[in-house]
């Protein structure tokens, strides 16, 4: 009677332990309000770029809640889209084909 008790406690451990495992966490983007901030945007197909600077022009809230929503559909990582204006310069310099988009302050 002890061993499936035993049995039980490990399979609900177990189980708890790969839930927790398999929980994904959610993106924590901390922004300098004084600090401009871009996304980029080549590399992305044209119709989910041109949804991306659609939202970053209304704001960082709405462009990470569409993120958010669509990130398992186009496969989006908001982490990999910001850009400092600093990392924007660079990246025009370094390639004349980046597209890059100043998200509109609230």
């Amino acid at each position: 009677m002890n061993s499936i008790h035993a049995k039980c406690v490990l399979a609900a451990a177990a189980a708890a332990l790969a839930g927790a495992a398999q929980a994904q966490p959610t993106d924590t983007v901390a922004v300098d309000p004084y600090q401009s901030i871009y996304v980029r945007t080549d590399g992305l197909p044209q119709a989910v770029a041109r949804r991306v600077e659609e939202e970053a022009q209304k704001g960082l809230r709405p462009l990470r809640q569409y993120v958010q929503r669509t990130k398992y559909i186009h496969q989006l990582d908001l982490i990999a889209l910001l850009m400092t204006r600093e990392q924007a310069q660079v990246a025009m310099a370094r390639d004349a084909t980046v597209n890059v988009v100043l998200i509109a302050r609230q």
